[in-house]
């Protein structure tokens, strides 16, 4: 939370700067919308794709709104796109180090060579039972707030296929470590499959999504993965992926013990 907390802060103060320095008229009305618009990324789901679109519709619905826009057009407009590069550049803020429950052990990676340097985040990964378990603790810079943090940002990352980088690791920790499984990490993709979207452990509803591995060329499954959201105000977010060979019989496909002993630990 401290990192949402520094990002906010940093935010009102520099829209304040941006908002006075060289003004001649200080646009009191614009500065208040925007203060309030960081605000609400704290509350409102999906944060920056719902309080952007809402902002820009009232702004434009009435006649004393429209003729605002007309006086500072240009003002606002760079300090808005101004505001969106800030929040961006505010996701390299270091996200907490991952943690697993004692049944774990001990990683057997803790670097990501797939993922980027941008937003903020640091995976770890784990063999356990057959299956390679990997946690990443990642910065959400479209949103502050918890509900709808997971559906988002997982949602997001299914759509610029940030996943296919990230288990990337899970397929190389496998064939290290797990005999008889070889495969090629660069040829391998992501197919989603088609789920209710959540899954009750413990009576608690949790944001899950499904995959099954595919190498390019060939139809069977190689591994399937399952990922759990765990939201958290503040904009970080911990994301539990499992990856578990076809070799390996396991009929649970929401793998309620890991996810179980993960939530245990989290409590």
């Amino acid at each position: 939370m401290l990192g949402g907390i520094v990002s906010t802060i940093f935010l009102l103060v520099a829209l304040f700067v941006m908002f006075r320095i060289k003004s001649e008229q200080f646009d009191k009305l614009g500065y208040i919308c925007c203060s309030l618009g960081i605000i609400l990324l704290w509350v409102v789901p999906w944060g920056v794709f719902t309080i952007l679109p809402i902002f820009l519709i009232i702004s434009f619905a009435s006649p004393a709104g429209r003729e605002e826009w007309t006086t500072h057009k240009k003002r606002r407009s760079a300090i808005l796109l101004a505001t969106l590069l800030l929040l961006n550049i505010s996701a390299l803020y270091p996200v907490s180090q991952p943690s697993g429950p004692e049944q774990w052990g001990n990683p057997i990676a803790t670097e990501n060579v797939n993922a980027g340097f941008w937003p903020a985040s640091e995976q770890y990964t784990w063999l356990h039972e057959g299956a390679a378990v990997s946690l990443l603790n990642i910065r959400t810079p479209h949103t502050m707030s918890a509900w709808s943090q997971d559906t988002s940002t997982i949602t997001l990352g299914v759509i610029i296929g940030m996943h296919n980088e990230r288990m990337r690791q899970s397929i190389e920790v496998m064939n290290s470590n797990i005999p008889g499984v070889s495969i090629d990490p660069n040829s391998f993709s992501l197919v989603e499959i088609k789920t209710e979207g959540s899954h009750k452990y413990n009576g608690d509803e949790y944001f899950v999504a499904r995959f099954d591995v595919k190498r390019d060329g060939f139809d069977p499954t190689i591994a399937k993965v399952l990922i759990v959201g765990f939201p958290e105000f503040g904009g970080e977010l911990s994301v539990l992926s499992i990856t578990r060979p076809n070799s390996f019989t396991e009929n649970d496909v929401f793998e309620e013990k890991i996810v179980l002993q993960y939530i245990d630990f989290r409590h």
